[in-house]
């Protein structure tokens, strides 16, 4: 198991594909959080009925909304995303997938093991993400808006910790997209037009038929539930409507994600174990 672990992980970091993605994913989470620190302070700027200015002033739910950005955006999740599914779909684009199942009879220690570096891939997207979006939002923060950073704060830190759980699920769902559509153009397709568009689209649907509740389960809003653990509206009064799309708990917001991946992953691994490779 440790040596095809090594093996996964070696096939990962010996390309350019996953840190050219990983430099296009730091300037965009960059620009995204330079972008929300700059609505810092802005007195005129609403974000919706019922729902406040949370740019009003700096607090830890702020600093948390500015250095998560990209992935309350879910912009920035389209990286794990895709690549999740590149990574398994190249395989049998380049049918190196034989060969990987003849050096390791045992499939599921294979997946397993693709699974294991997945994961850690994940971990340094987030590490690298958080770095891009500190960088970039608390640049603004102090040196224009002239707001303290708060990254002193632990609650900011434990925002940042838990990205790295929720770019770890996004490549998993990638990975699970992946096994399920083996052909890469379509998977890749399917999997950021599911999280680009499709989401937008429920999201639009959802509030306009005011099924606030519905919109808790959408795997882009559960992920900005899971960086935000400090409501950046506190002390502000919040309609009970609009209240209904957020779940008590980060954490349950995340358990939701992580059934989403485990039900692809499980399903596409126990797929992949049953068909035939050339």
């Amino acid at each position: 198991m440790i040596g095809a672990i090594r093996s996964e992980i070696r096939k990962v970091f010996t390309t350019r594909l996953w840190w050219g993605m990983g430099l296009g994913m730091a300037a965009l989470a960059a620009l995204i959080s330079m972008g929300f620190a700059a609505l810092l302070g802005n007195a005129d700027m609403d974000a919706g009925e019922g729902q406040g200015n949370p740019f009003a002033q700096m607090s830890i739910g702020t600093a948390q909304l500015i250095y998560n950005a990209g992935l309350v955006q879910t912009m920035t999740t389209l990286f794990p995303l895709a690549l999740g599914v590149l990574l398994i779909t190249s395989e049998y684009r380049h049918k190196t997938i034989s060969a990987t199942f003849l050096s390791t009879p045992n499939r599921w220690v294979v997946l397993i093991s693709k699974v294991v570096a997945v994961v850690v891939t994940g971990a340094l997207y987030a590490v690298l993400h958080a770095a891009a979006s500190i960088a970039g939002g608390a640049s603004i923060v102090k040196f224009v808006k002239n707001q303290p950073t708060l990254l002193g704060e632990p609650e900011i830190w434990k925002s940042l910790g838990i990205g790295i759980l929720a770019f770890a699920i996004w490549m998993l769902l990638g990975f699970g997209i992946g096994m399920l559509i083996r052909n890469q153009i379509a998977a890749v397709l399917i999997a950021v037009g599911v999280t680009f568009v499709v989401q937008i689209a429920l999201n639009i649907i959802f509030q306009v038929k005011e099924w606030y509740s519905a919109m808790k389960w959408i795997p882009g809003n559960l992920t900005g539930q899971m960086v935000i653990t400090s409501n950046p509206l506190e002390g502000q009064a919040i309609d009970p409507k609009i209240q209904a799309q957020y779940w008590d708990h980060w954490w349950q917001a995340g358990l939701v994600l992580v059934v989403y991946a485990a039900v692809l992953s499980v399903l596409g691994a126990w797929l992949t174990t049953r068909r035939d490779v050339t």
